[in-house]
């Protein structure tokens, strides 16, 4: 049924030039936002603490 009222028009096709460039906006979005809070967060001052867990006594008896 297509080809009867083309009268000689291409196809249509679907262009992935858009969600290609929302995905590649989304990337550098995301990463402007990890580089600027890691910029903001770094401060010399801070110290990194490790806390392990004590054992706890077996109850055996």
């Amino acid at each position: 049924m297509y080809e009867r009222y083309s009268y000689g028009k291409p196809q249509r096709t679907f262009s992935t030039g858009l969600p290609i460039g929302v995905m590649l906006f989304a990337f550098v979005v995301i990463g402007g936002y990890l580089v600027i809070g890691s910029a903001i967060v770094n401060d010399s001052n801070q110290t990194v603490a490790v806390v392990l867990p004590t054992p706890v006594a077996s109850l055996s008896k």
